[in-house]
């Protein structure tokens, strides 16, 4: 049987578990409302390259 102070640790507890877990789920899986580079300058090893339309790529396709 738990006591009152078993009881709001285990309430606790839980809660911020399923804080920690729903904010990391948003952090991971968020939507990205306008397109952002994942790589700060590097062009030639983006996966994205192809149909990327951020400036700085179609500058570097127009050079490549």
């Amino acid at each position: 049987m738990y006591n009152r102070r078993d009881f709001i640790i285990k309430i606790f507890r839980t809660f911020s578990l399923l804080s920690l877990a729903a904010i990391s789920g948003y952090l991971l899986f968020g939507r990205k409302t306008e397109e952002a580079c994942d790589f700060s300058f590097v062009c030639r090893n983006c996966k994205k390259q192809d149909n990327c339309s951020l400036p700085e790529a179609q500058a570097y396709q127009e050079k490549s």
